[in-house]
């Protein structure tokens, strides 16, 4: 993934009104403490890399009852003040969404992300 940038400034900062953009938005963006990023493509070897993230996952946890997400399941903190794409998301207990929508993870149980030189400092705060 490359680095993020902000998005069209004109957009309010609140968490509910992120939310009402990024479902109305043909490409995703990040939410972090009032700022909204958008989010860019990732590179082939991320791709992989996360693809087999996800198979080998799933081949692990075929007898529990878990649910494996690619990047596309967005998850909030507890806070509310993040809102963020994990790469793989995992989910081992009954998944709680913040709505009825149900595009918004609100109790992962882990969270992967593959760095890059580029947003590692972002990945790992």
């Amino acid at each position: 993934m490359e680095p993020m940038t902000a998005a069209t400034p004109n957009v309010s900062q609140a968490p509910e009104h992120y939310l009402a953009f990024e479902r109305a938005s043909e490409i995703k963006h990040e939410y972090w403490y009032g700022e909204t990023f958008a989010m860019t493509g990732a590179s082939r070897r991320h791709n992989l890399l996360v693809a087999n993230i996800v198979r080998l996952l799933g081949n692990a946890l075929l007898d529990r009852h878990c649910e494996i997400y690619p990047s596309d399941m967005r998850v909030a903190s507890a806070s509310r003040d993040v809102f963020t794409y994990p790469d793989v998301t995992v989910m081992c207990e009954h998944p709680r969404f913040l709505d009825d929508v149900h595009d918004t993870l609100v109790n992962p149980s882990v969270l992967i992300e593959v760095l890059s030189p580029s947003i590692e400092a972002y990945d790992r705060g």
